[in-house]
């Protein structure tokens, strides 16, 4: 989900200055059109302006650049990834000279992952599987590099990118599957929104219980 705070001042001095890019994933472009960004944004929901700017969609694994003294873009050693489950905008930032894979809201520890009504559990637990296989190949490339850590957009800063992965992941297939005791219910946006784990616990989910059943529907009955 985009983040909108003083997004629009921001971008409006970032335009001015010519030195600033505001990037998005161009993984499904009509999940940020100019018609369905109110309401994807929950502009609509929280009952505010939608914030003015364009910014310029990305693929998966692009390459983030700077400017630098000659006619060439400098490269920032960071890749951008497309991470959709949370949202289809959803984005990931690796820093390889840092050794950092940030991921947004996508997961987090000790706060409840939280899925809007746009997301998919089947899209997320993908996209997992995809960070894992993208850690791992970057520890094996290097036995004497440091491992690689994870910060994400609430709690959870510079842990070891694996455990986190790994933990969330089980944790969600856990939900899914029938393991986890659902704790509340209410409806939200239209909704029936459950909640699972409580506070303390290292995992916690608040999701639309549709998203809890296609995700059922797949991974406990394939076709």
């Amino acid at each position: 989900m985009i983040i909108y705070v003083g997004v629009e001042p921001f971008a409006s001095s970032a335009q001015d200055s010519g030195s600033v890019t505001i990037i998005a994933s161009s993984y499904d472009p009509s999940f940020i059109s100019p018609t369905s960004l109110p309401e994807h944004s929950l502009c609509n929901a929280l009952n505010i302006r939608l914030p003015r700017y364009s910014p310029v969609l990305v693929p998966h694994f692009h390459r983030v650049t700077g400017h630098s003294s000659s006619d060439e873009p400098k490269d920032l050693d960071m890749t951008v990834l497309h991470t959709p489950g949370h949202t289809p905008d959803s984005l990931a930032i690796w820093d390889a000279k840092e050794r950092v894979l940030y991921v947004g809201d996508t997961l987090y520890e000790s706060e409840p992952i939280i899925f809007p009504k746009e997301g998919s559990i089947l899209v997320w637990l993908d996209t997992m599987d995809f960070l894992i296989n993208f850690v791992a190949s970057k520890e094996e490339e290097s036995f004497q590099a440091s491992v690689v850590v994870i910060s994400c957009g609430h709690a959870t800063a510079f842990k070891p990118a694996l455990h986190v992965l790994h933990g969330a992941k089980a944790y969600i297939q856990d939900v899914v599957s029938g393991k986890e005791k659902e704790r509340k219910r209410q409806e939200k946006r239209g909704e029936t929104t459950v909640e699972y784990g409580k506070v303390g616990d290292r995992f916690r989910l608040v999701c639309p219980e549709r998203l809890l059943k296609e995700a059922a529907s797949q991974v406990l009955h394939p076709r």
